[in-house]
């Protein structure tokens, strides 16, 4: 348990190392138990790929498969606006809303583009950034 605690303090903190100062978030999408955001402080731009971080606030905190309750995600994504394909390669959950209070999780995987769905948030996000 106190080796997961130290790797997690690890992980946080090299994840922190590739947030913005403070994001200016932009809304762009609504549901009834969540709104989600994006930073548009881009990462990069590379040709029609965008890499950039996205927020979601949930209205009742979530629980985690650790049992961990967390008010809002914000997962690091790269976007494809030619090919209309999406990707995340890190998700970092926290305690409070706006990416604020404790890291409750953190999970980070390859990146794997995949095609955006129609009707899908991912589809609201490449229609706000794609332009």
């Amino acid at each position: 348990m106190i080796l997961h605690a130290i790797r997690l303090a690890a992980v946080a903190a090299t994840a922190f190392a590739c947030l913005p100062a403070s994001a200016e978030w932009v809304s762009y999408q609504r549901h009834a138990d969540s709104e989600e955001l994006y930073d548009p402080e881009f990462l990069g731009r590379e040709q029609s790929r965008i890499r950039l971080w996205t927020l979601t606030n949930f209205s009742r905190p979530m629980t985690s498969l650790e049992a961990r309750e967390y008010s809002s995600e914000k997962v690091l994504t790269t976007v494809d606006c030619a090919a209309r394909k999406s990707g995340a390669e890190q998700v970092i959950r926290y305690s409070s809303k706006q990416a604020e209070g404790e890291v409750v999780g953190l999970m980070e995987t390859p990146l794997r583009l995949a095609a955006v769905r129609a009707g899908s948030s991912d589809e609201a996000l490449l229609g706000r950034i794609c332009r």
